[in-house]
């Protein structure tokens, strides 16, 4: 597919991470009607919409440790209730997709991506590429995953991009959260990181600082890891990292000049 983008809705941008199980409705209802116009501006644009899991999945997946592996009884429920956690902030994404005349169908990782010492393994192909095209707007999310090896783990909505890209190559990846860039000084934020590259990455990783609330997948770091382990696989690619709060942020950064912190090779 020509004209394929990977958008991510970061978890901090639509809940409000240190107050459990409270979405940013407003902040949603903004998005959704971004990608809307999306659509109406570039009606042959595909979209793979995904988004984190925030105050609703992280505060329980950090109780139950489930990314480390799954084997107890305990550690089954604890899976259960992570997969209920970010199902519940789902439905609230959906809805508002849904409310702008989007024909979004949620494919939740747990039911057709399974992995193997937390890595992805396999992919149940068919359902995505017909949703895709069909015109589908097809929806994921940070999800609890069966595993091999593990029992069950936890993919983020990274893992899964750097995992469909095997298969979709987009042409660019935008990951919006609620800083204008990755900061070398976070959290004072007064030295912005404009570009990180494969050539200066080693360097750059050394600054770059963990989540200020709780992350089981890595925070920031783990997530610019994932990208540039993808940007070294297909170099083509486009990723930008950048605030999503302005009510025209995803129009901007796929339409006009990226606002936010660029990974690409060098």
């Amino acid at each position: 597919m020509n004209d394929l983008i990977m958008i991510k809705w970061g978890g901090s941008l639509i809940t409000e991470k240190d107050k459990p199980f409270t979405p940013r409705l407003e902040i949603i209802q903004s998005l959704a009607k971004q990608i809307k116009k999306l659509t109406e501006i570039k009606p042959d644009l595909k979209i793979i919409l995904g988004h984190g899991s925030g105050s609703f999945g992280h505060a329980v997946a950090s109780k139950y440790q489930t990314r480390n592996g799954v084997k107890t009884e305990e550690d089954w429920i604890g899976f259960s209730q992570v997969w209920h956690a970010a199902r519940s902030l789902n439905v609230i994404v959906t809805q508002a997709l849904h409310d702008q005349g989007l024909p979004a169908v949620t494919f939740s990782p747990s039911s057709f991506i399974s992995a193997s010492n937390g890595k992805g393994f396999e992919f149940f192909r068919f359902p995505f590429e017909r949703a895709l095209s069909s015109n589908i707007l097809p929806v994921i999310h940070g999800d609890v995953i069966f595993d091999h090896l593990l029992g069950g783990t936890i993919l983020s909505t990274e893992d899964i991009f750097l995992y469909l890209t095997d298969y979709y190559q987009p042409k660019k990846i935008l990951l919006a959260g609620i800083e204008d860039f990755i900061w070398a000084d976070f959290p004072n934020k007064k030295i912005p990181i404009k570009s990180i590259t494969t050539k200066n990455f080693d360097n750059i990783k050394k600054v770059i600082g963990k989540s200020s609330s709780v992350d089981v997948t890595g925070g920031m770091l783990e997530k610019v890891k994932l990208m540039m382990e993808l940007v070294k696989k297909y170099p083509n690619t486009k990723i930008s990292i950048f605030s999503g709060l302005s009510s025209d942020s995803l129009i901007q950064e796929l339409l006009s000049e990226p606002t936010g912190t660029l990974i690409e090779m060098e």
